[in-house]
């Protein structure tokens, strides 16, 4: 296992907030104290089988069990931390689209793993020794396609741990060294479950007015009753204040066919509203 100073690494990728959001550790009580420095409003849950009297005076919430007593109600988590989740056990797939279901459509899931294109390893290799029987090993491809497969749409890496060795002969041998990866031992990850574009769409208004928003548009792209579902369209960006910018980048979200886009956007400048997309 790496020391305290790496583990840290990973809230690199955490801004402080002085809000009370939700947030999960799998087994990861090392990060508590620096959670609630940066997080000092937070709702901490711990996943871990046993609890010192220090950590539930930094935790809201524990769950004795890492698998059944995973939450089944979605989009509950901003932040999850599963520092383990690549490098050990064999349901990484599973519990990767498990963290997703978790997540809210800002959140994110902080992990790791270990490089297996690392010089120490391909030395291994190179003599015959792979020890990969108390943790998995990575290329940085892999994993952007198996978080791309668990259905992560922004994905985000740093260097958790490195080591200054010369590259001259593996480059030699054919070998990139893209973003140092070839002394790079660990990298961290930040797996966001929607892109930061449509995150931002998604915090402005609540999950029921998109869904109304959402719901008039396919209705308006599709021809079903469109001139009538575009007046309703327009009473509800009066009525729920909805902004010329936000109706325009939620219209490229959403809306597919170009035609219906040319309409929405014709109809739009008889109410006054200046809708444009790139």
């Amino acid at each position: 296992m790496i020391d305290n100073d790496e583990r840290r690494g990973l809230l690199q990728f955490v801004s402080p907030d002085f809000l009370p959001i939700n947030i999960l550790l799998v087994e990861n009580e090392q990060f508590l104290s620096a959670l609630r420095e940066i997080l000092p409003a937070a709702q901490i849950a711990l996943l871990k089988k046993e609890f010192s009297p220090e950590i539930k005076e930094l935790c809201n919430e524990f769950r004795a069990d890492l698998t059944e007593e995973l939450p089944t109600a979605p989009k509950i988590f901003e932040i999850i931390i599963a520092e383990d989740v690549l490098t050990v056990g064999e349901n990484f797939y599973s519990m990767l689209m498990a963290y997703n279901h978790l997540l809210k459509d800002s959140g994110f899931l902080l992990t790791q793993f270990y490089n297996v294109r690392f010089i120490k390893v391909l030395e291994n290799l190179r003599c015959g020794r792979f020890l990969s029987n108390e943790r998995r090993f990575w290329a940085k491809s892999d994993v952007v396609k198996l978080l791309d497969d668990a259905i992560y749409k922004e994905i985000h890496f740093l260097p958790g741990e490195r080591e200054k060795i010369s590259v001259t002969d593996w480059e030699k041998f054919g070998f990139e060294n893209f973003s140092e990866d070839l002394t790079t031992k660990i990298w961290l990850v930040k797996a966001c479950k929607c892109t930061a574009e449509v995150a931002a769409l998604k915090n402005l208004f609540t999950p029921e007015i998109r869904a109304d928003l959402s719901r008039l548009l396919h209705r308006i792209e599709y021809d079903l009753d469109a001139e009538e579902n575009f007046q309703r369209l327009m009473e509800l960006c009066e009525r729920e204040e909805i902004f010329d910018e936000y109706l325009s980048d939620f219209i490229n979200q959403v809306v597919i066919h170009e035609a219906a886009k040319d309409f929405i956007k014709a109809r739009a400048e008889n109410f006054g509203r200046n809708i444009s997309f790139d």
